[in-house]
């Protein structure tokens, strides 16, 4: 039985020839990952895995299956996808229809033979406080009565990626509280639901994220009107996020525009009244003043943002500081954070999250912003698609990874994404570019884990490269600190602009082990 090693920043396929490489060598700093995969024949026998240190010490490892999954389109040079691969086969790996493998099935138990070519990733993790040096040890691999050995050895560097706790990239990917109930046939609201929940949350912040979206709000309605609000399902999603370990919560959004250039919105629950009237400015008291009662009771103070409107654009970025200043009224303290289409938006939104497009396109007006002391974020989607750096399954994995290096450079401090579990077609295994108005978005653009066993996620390629950018990311801020001019040096060999980046795996390993060690000539150095 034969298997052959590849990057963890590269795609594999089932039709993927073998590579030349047979052992595995793996380089992380203190408090972060490194990953490798593994590709195999058909699996025709009980599969098991097991890897031994040598003198028994060195870092932990999780060992998974990788199972592919379909891409139907391609991601188009304009907006959400194309089947026409001419348009596109300057920047996507590949023509559509495609399998690649993206999800990661824990490796817990044995494997049953099923015939489909077998591949495997295997991810060892330092702790904060691991011994720096060099670990060897070996992976044994059996399918049936087949059993291979495969060297293994790791270098666990000095520097320190400190926890997300104490980061300096702040991170949200929206949650869809549908999702469980979609994905798993759990019913919404029950024991089942909330230990799911919970599963959800621990794969949020084991991506690093620092930030839980809640749900909004529910209008509680008396002759035809509302009368209140029930928070407690935003109430019980918060509780058990800090439970877990959350940093910070955030209020779910309360208004829409109807289309993208109104001049209006409207909040979630009425969809004929404008914020700006006074109907509006009634329903939002009655709602923003209860949800202050709830945060107080709660003790939630220093611990929570709030979302208002997603992606506020010049048509309505007057209508949206009179949202900002009616919240403001009721949760005074409370930072705003919101996806933002425009820079006119000053005294409205405490937090900016321009989307990497938008942020480009008015990069004099957003570093002036910075410059002055406002905090900016940025976020990727569907929009503007092309080759714009993405966690889309036909775009380089490298780019999923890279993307935080973007942010680094332009000393971005956090990261938002919609897309965690937000799958809502028939079949998330053979169709990754999920149905949105009559359209199909890029493929995985609306999630990032799959749904496994027990109501519990499933994690992704994808999800282990944003995961490794923004370990990356925190290093990249120590350089940046130390030799500022050094450290946009190395950066700028992996990627330039949002469009303009390396697209092969290597180039960024050998960009990570010179971040390694100008780190750790800064450290000698003092």
């Amino acid at each position: 039985m034969h298997f052959s090693v590849f990057s963890d920043a590269e795609w594999l396929y089932p039709d993927s020839a073998h590579s030349a490489l047979s052992g595995i060598s793996l380089h992380l700093p203190r408090g972060g990952h490194d990953g490798a995969q593994l590709l195999g024949g058909i699996l025709s026998g009980t599969l098991s895995a097991v890897l031994r240190w040598d003198g028994g010490r060195g870092p932990a490892v999780r060992l998974y299956r990788l199972l592919p999954v379909g891409v139907n389109e391609n991601t188009s040079p304009t907006l959400m996808t194309t089947t026409d691969y001419e348009s596109c086969r300057e920047f996507v790996t590949r023509k559509a229809p495609f399998e690649v493998f993206d999800a990661l099935k824990p490796l817990t138990e044995p494997e049953m033979p099923d015939g489909t070519r077998l591949a495997l990733y295997l991810c060892a993790e330092a702790a904060a406080d691991e011994t720096p040096g060099e670990y060897s040890g070996t992976l044994t691999v059996t399918v049936g009565a087949d059993k291979a050995e495969l060297s293994v050895r790791c270098t666990v560097h000095a520097p320190v990626v400190l926890p997300p706790a104490q980061a300096r990239l702040s991170m949200l990917n929206f949650f869809d509280y549908d999702g469980p109930v979609r994905q798993h046939g759990l019913v919404r609201g029950g024991a089942d639901y909330w230990q799911a929940f919970r599963s959800y949350v621990r794969a949020q912040l084991d991506m690093r994220c620092t930030h839980i979206l809640l749900p909004p709000g529910e209008a509680v309605y008396r002759d035809g009107a509302p009368a209140g609000f029930d928070f407690s399902f935003a109430q019980q999603a918060g509780r058990i996020a800090l439970e877990e370990g959350a940093a910070f919560l955030c209020g779910g959004h309360v208004a829409h525009w109807h289309e993208w250039d109104d001049s209006e919105y409207y909040p979630n629950w009425d969809s004929t009244t404008g914020v700006s009237t006074p109907q509006g400015y009634l329903q939002l008291r009655l709602y923003f003043s209860q949800w202050a009662q709830v945060i107080r009771a709660n003790g939630w103070q220093g611990r929570i943002t709030q979302a208002l409107a997603d992606e506020p654009q010049t048509h309505n970025d007057k209508t949206y500081r009179v949202l900002a200043a009616i919240c403001r009224k009721f949760l005074p303290g409370v930072p705003i954070l919101d996806a933002v289409e425009t820079t006119n938006l000053g005294g409205g939104v405490d937090i900016w999250v321009p989307k990497q497009d938008t942020y480009e396109k008015w990069r004099e007006e957003y570093t002036a912003l910075q410059a002055a002391g406002e905090e900016m974020w940025f976020y990727t989607c569907a929009f503007p698609a092309g080759p714009a750096m993405n966690r889309s399954m036909d775009l380089p994995l490298a780019v999923s990874r890279t993307v935080l290096w973007m942010g680094a450079l332009y000393r971005l401090s956090g990261f938002l994404h919609w897309g965690f579990n937000y799958y809502i077609g028939d079949d998330i295994w053979h169709s990754a570019c999920c149905p949105h108005k009559g359209a199909l978005l890029p493929a995985g653009d609306a999630h990032i884990v799959y749904p496994g066993k027990d109501g519990r996620p499933w994690r992704s390629m994808r999800f282990e490269a944003q995961r490794a950018g923004a370990e990356d990311y925190e290093l990249l801020m120590q350089a940046v600190d130390a030799a500022p001019g050094e450290a946009d040096a190395l950066i700028r060999t992996v990627c330039t602009t949002f469009r303009s980046y390396a697209r092969s795996g290597a180039a960024v390993a050998a960009a990570r082990l010179r971040l390694f060690r100008l780190l750790e000539e800064v450290a000698r150095n003092g």
